[in-house]
This record gives structure tokens, C-alpha cells and sequence, in this order.
């Protein structure tokens, strides 16, 4: 129960699979997200390679925060704390835009994930805001069963902002 702190890589100087680095330095958009936090978006990276290429790309970086926080992992944490974990694991300007579900989570779905130790990721756009990056917040739930994104309004919107990111 106590919370992470810190993950690392064993072995540190990990190598990127070079079909990645070449799909990153040709990115139009990089997109973080959703996913577990520490188990599956900061793990790659973790590889300096990849995360230099991330960095050194000219593609605006989006991160899309989860909408509930996960038992073990992502306990008791707002969208900003999710922000900060990331951005401290790698780079404190590593993304441009976070991208926040603004939907209530209907009460039902909350019990039950409540049962499981999640709650919804509460937004603080302000400490988003302070740590250089900008929020991006829309209703963006699907509550068919699991609490998820919606992928269809997802991708509805980032297809909407990628115009506008791509002339930044």
C-alpha cells in the first residue's frame, strides 16, 4: 500500500528497437496514454534512447490522462500528481498538452470500482497548468461495463486539435 516513488530500468542503457525511433522522428502527433501509469507508459520511456527521441521531436506531445486511478498504483492520485510521476520519471518538458475526462463518473461505476480501491482522477488544472503543460479537458467517458475512454470521442478529438497542433 505504500505509494511508488521511484521505477528504473534493469539494465539501465536499455536499447530502442531502431523501427521505433525512426516511427517517432516521423510523428506528426506522439500520444501518451491512456494506460497503467508506471506499468506501461513510463517503462519505455525509461530507455534513454527513446526518450531522447521523444524529446527531440518536433511533433507536438500529447499525454492522456487515465480517468480512474488504479489500487496499487495511481492511489489517491489527480490528474496532476499522474502529470507529475510522468514528467519526473523522464522529462519535465517531455509533453505539451495533457488531455483530462471532464465527465462525471455515474455513481454506480463508482461504487463499484470503489470496491477495488479506484476512484475517478480528479482534475487540478491549475498544478497542470504550473508545471508547462496545457490542459486539454473534455467529456470523453464510456461507461459500457469498465470506465474507459471513449475511443470514438478520443479520437474524435484528437483528430480535431492534430490541425491546430501541427502548425505550432
Amino acid at each position: 500500500k505504500a505509494p511508488i516513488k521511484r521505477i528504473y530500468l534493469e539494465p539501465a542503457e536499455a536499447k530502442a528497437v531502431p523501427e521505433s525511433l525512426k516511427a517517432i522522428k516521423e510523428a506528426d502527433l506522439i500520444i501518451i496514454g491512456p494506460g497503467s501509469l508506471f506499468t506501461s507508459l513510463i517503462p519505455p520511456l525509461l530507455v534513454k534512447e527513446l526518450l531522447e527521441a521523444v524529446k527531440a521531436a518536433s511533433a507536438a506531445k500529447i499525454y492522456i490522462c487515465n480517468v480512474m486511478t488504479q489500487s496499487g498504483e495511481t492511489d489517491g492520485f489527480t490528474a496532476a500528481d499522474h502529470l507529475q510521476a510522468l514528467l519526473a520519471h523522464t522529462d519535465p518538458r517531455l509533453v505539451d498538452y495533457m488531455v483530462i475526462n471532464n465527465e462525471e463518473v455515474p455513481s454506480a461505476a463508482q461504487v463499484v470500482y470503489a470496491e477495488e480501491g479506484a476512484e475517478p482522477v480528479q482534475l487540478d488544472l491549475e498544478r497542470i497548468i504550473s508545471q508547462g503543460v496545457t490542459p486539454i479537458v473534455a467529456p470523453l467517458l464510456n461507461t459500457n461495463g469498465l470506465v474507459r475512454h471513449d475511443a470514438d470521442l478520443l479520437a474524435h478529438l484528437l483528430s480535431a486539435l492534430t490541425p491546430s497542433l501541427l502548425r505550432k
